[in-house]
């Protein structure tokens, strides 16, 4: 089902033992997305963990850990397209699937997805729900908003049209979400499949600690 990692302003980056224990449960490829001089840089198809922790050491560094800045972050398990360095999240919208593919892009939006929109299976082998459903159904609410993601009325539609999470990161360096992500110690998740058992239980203890103290 993926993993969708959304970083806003006054977040902290995800640690690389998260990253490892997320690639480790979603080894089929992973990708970021950030703004840097008034466009989204869209930078995956990294497919072995070296590759995609050597890359995002360097651009931590490169931007300060992302102080006041925003990151996406997505790693995938593939359902539909093949698993392949250019079927990586995110992606720009349009309509152009090869350009959906590319592996470094610049735009004015990037997108990315957690789940499976079933309804929009590819016709051909190559490209997957995500791109399929970007193409036919994203890009023409655009033409009528481009500011659509912004809005709640077209996130929620996008979330129920696929019964999946998304995230949206702008060139104006704003990420919005549609779907319930989980907040992990300031930091968006769309699951937590890839977190071990013993730090559900430790969360969940700490989380109802309080309530426990007052019996």
């Amino acid at each position: 089902m993926c993993l969708l990692i959304a970083k806003d302003k006054k977040m902290r980056c995800p640690s690389e033992k998260e990253l490892h224990q997320a690639f480790e449960t979603n080894p089929h490829g992973a990708g970021f997305a950030y703004v840097d001089n008034g466009k989204v840089i869209i930078d995956k198809g990294y497919m072995n963990w070296d590759d995609f922790i050597r890359e995002y050491k360097t651009i931590c560094k490169k931007y300060n850990n992302f102080k006041d800045k925003c990151l996406m972050v997505h790693l995938r398990i593939g359902t539909s397209g093949g698993n392949t360095p250019g079927n990586t999240h995110p992606y720009m919208v349009t309509t152009n699937i090869k350009q959906m593919q590319k592996l470094d892009n610049k735009c004015d939006l990037a997108v990315a997805m957690n789940g499976v929109a079933y309804d929009y299976s590819p016709e051909g082998y190559g490209y997957n729900d995500t791109m399929e459903f970007i193409r036919s159904y994203m890009t023409n609410i655009q033409k009528l908003d481009k500011k659509f993601y912004t809005r709640r009325y077209f996130r929620e539609q996008i979330n129920n049209l696929t019964n999946s999470k998304w995230a949206f990161l702008d060139k104006n360096d704003n990420i919005y979400t549609c779907g319930n992500f989980i907040n992990r110690n300031n930091l968006l998740f769309s699951n937590e499949n890839h977190v071990p058992y013993n730090d559900k239980i430790e969360k969940y203890n700490n989380h109802y600690a309080k309530y426990w103290s007052k019996y």
